[in-house]
């Protein structure tokens, strides 16, 4: 009799296997096929799933790493990455990609050592050398760019964007014509690629060939009147030539297609100071220095323009502030001491000028490995946001997208069914909601006001057969709550509480209703509040008595009958915020995800805090992690805050 039995226990056991089996890796094939699609946020998902079932699978981390990285949020990829290394050491392509993201967090030296560690388990693999000639492309390596070139052309790299990089590593070292050369194999295969014709004309206006330059971008244009760089490339053209107007007009073009393109509000701001249009001049800096803090030249210019619309306090502000970024800026002392010189400061313009003179010497004797690393340093000071990507590109480029950005509002008990958007909390009050599950929503949606009054009713008529049931005035509160009617909410609270003291929701949606009545109050300082909006906040309890420290004080109740209330913390932190108390705010936020590390919302809003704080490395990794866990405006504040 034993023999069937174990064997069919054996074949329940297998089944049970392989279904899980096979559900592990339809979440990670469905996470694959989005990542394929371009639909980022939805492979993240998947992926997610995959992993929370399978931990141990490297290439789970590594596709979840490539769509983190099409999003541009190179700190979670580059996490995921090096989770992928650690499982499986031996895959080049998961070096490369964490070199492309190291390069772009400007850790270059981790970057060319994971390009180092490819090359050794993956010789033949040409992406690697490309990927690596893009890197030193850009920091002004060209011979060693154009090396990597040809080995990715000897091992048949297919992608003609090798070509265009070549030919701008060739351009780097001023050979025009073989870069030229290299932009017109992309042209004779695919005369619409729209990149190397925009390089070609660079290279042609640089041999002085101003018409065929000009022909080349007018192409661009024809092809697509949207791209952003070749406005920008004309108006370059322009500007050197003389055509300050038609300069002015392929700006304004690009800054209206790209609101937050840096490099055209700088030009455009050259041409408006000199034009002696200050004003417009000025509040283009202050639009490029808005883009990049750190950008010296920004400074350095605004300083030059402060100078000569007299406004020399401002300009020596400024000159302090470019010295301060990059301590050996010759001219930026020179400058200074001329204005100290006009301030009447007479030892602190011969201090500077000394400064400058000694500089001057200083570089003209540094090695060339010295002058990079000075170099690799002004890099990330001058560094300008890109034009954005083509708003009908089939990827999703959600980070992309100029919408506001707003801090994740508070959390509220819900009775109400809800399809989405919903968090379950597992209560330890056993003695006031069923399983002891408590549905919370931080939404604005709509309720059905008929079915919630019908609902008030029924518990009327249950709080009339039994007036001192605590729980029933709770379920009326929170349902009053619901329809905006906050005098009949706050007093079933406190009815609630005078019979129940104990219980931790009853303080915790009292401190919710105080905080949504406290909004609609201050929004009549907005605008004109209506008869119905003075009905619902008429009283001494809904108006006088109502404070964002009696809101905290509900909070504390609460947390204080149950320290474990995720949400309780979060709320708390929210409230802090309005009164400016961020450190607390952060530290509230911080124990809300000890109690719930999946919470994204909490490490969204930490993550702003952090960033309004100056702690950009730790709030970065905070928004990251929101955007893994599936807020899709995160990627928002990574490209806008995090790599600037």
């Amino acid at each position: 009799m034993s023999g069937p039995k174990i064997f069919m226990f054996l074949f329940c056991f297998l089944v049970t296997t392989l279904c899980f089996g096979q559900q592990r890796i339809s979440n990670l094939e469905m996470g694959k096929f989005e990542l394929s699609r371009g639909r980022y946020t939805s492979a993240i998902e998947y992926l997610n799933v995959g992993l929370l079932q399978q931990a141990d699978l490297y290439y789970g981390f590594y596709f979840r790493g490539i769509a983190k990285e099409a999003l541009e949020d190179f700190v979670g990829a580059e996490q995921d990455y090096s989770k992928a290394i650690l499982i499986y050491p031996e895959r080049a392509d998961v070096f490369d990609e964490r070199a492309v993201v190291r390069y772009r967090l400007f850790n270059f030296t981790g970057a060319f050592e994971d390009f180092g560690r490819a090359v050794v388990l993956d010789s033949t693999d040409a992406n690697i050398y490309y990927n690596r000639a893009v890197s030193l492309l850009s920091l002004n390596q060209f011979e060693a760019a154009i090396e990597d070139c040809n080995r990715a052309e000897g091992l048949k790299y297919k992608n003609e964007n090798l070509y265009i990089i070549r030919g701008a590593a060739k351009a780097g070292l001023t050979r025009l014509r073989e870069a030229i050369s290299d932009y017109n194999k992309v042209i004779n295969k695919n005369a619409k690629n729209t990149y190397a014709l925009n390089e070609r004309g660079n290279a042609l206006w640089e041999l002085s060939q101003k018409d065929s330059a000009l022909m080349d971008f007018n192409t661009i244009l024809k092809i697509d009147s949207s791209n952003v760089e070749a406005l920008f490339n004309r108006s370059t053209v322009y500007m050197k030539d003389g055509q300050t107007d038609a300069a002015l007009k392929d700006l304004n073009n690009a800054i209206g297609l790209s609101p937050d393109y840096g490099s055209a509000y700088f030009n455009r701001a050259i041409i408006y100071g000199n034009s002696k249009r200050y004003k417009e001049s000025l509040l283009d800096y202050d639009k490029v220095l808005e883009l990049n803090g750190e950008n010296v030249l920004a400074y350095f210019n605004r300083a030059i323009v402060k100078s000569e619309n007299k406004d020399l306090k401002g300009a020596l502000k400024d000159y302090d502030k470019v010295i301060e970024l990059y301590p050996d800026f010759a001219d930026a002392y020179y400058n200074r001491s001329l204005l100290k010189k006009d301030l009447n400061n007479v030892w602190g313009s011969t201090g500077d000028y000394k400064k400058a003179m000694e500089i001057k010497q200083r570089n003209n004797l540094l090695s060339d490995s010295v002058k990079f690393t000075k170099g690799v340093q002004l890099m990330k000071l001058l560094r300008e946001n890109s034009p954005d990507e083509k708003k009908n590109d089939a990827n999703e480029k959600i980070q992309n997208s100029m919408a506001d950005i707003q801090l994740r509002s508070v959390y509220w008990i819900t009775l109400l069914p809800v399809s989405k958007n919903f968090r379950v909390f597992k209560s330890r009050d056993k003695q006031h909601y069923k399983n002891n599950e408590i549905v919370l929503v931080n939404t604005k949606d709509s309720v059905d006001t008929k079915t919630v009054k019908e609902e008030i009713s029924k518990l009327g008529m249950v709080i009339n057969k039994n007036p001192n049931d605590a729980s029933t005035y709770l379920d009326r509160a929170i349902l009053y709550g619901s329809i905006k009617s906050y005098n009949e909410s706050m007093a079933d609270y406190d009815k609630s509480i005078e019979l129940n003291p104990k219980n931790p929701m009853a303080w915790f949606s009292r401190g919710n209703t105080r905080f949504k009545l406290l909004e609609l109050i201050h929004s009549f300082d907005n605008e004109e509040p209506t008869e119905n909006m003075k009905e619902k906040t008429k009283g001494t309890q809904a108006q006088s008595d109502n404070t964002y420290e009696m809101v905290i004080n509900d909070y504390n109740k609460t947390l204080k009958l149950d320290s474990s209330f995720t949400y309780a913390w979060f709320n708390n932190a929210n409230t802090k915020l309005l009164m400016g108390k961020y450190k607390e705010a952060a530290d509230d936020l911080t124990k809300a995800i000890q109690f719930e590390p999946t919470l994204s919302d909490a490490y969204f809003n930490r993550g702003l805090i952090l960033i309004f704080l100056g702690y950009k490395t730790e709030a970065c990794k905070d928004i990251s992690k929101a955007g893994e866990l599936g807020i899709k405006e995160a990627y928002k504040v990574i490209k806008r805050y995090c790599y600037k």
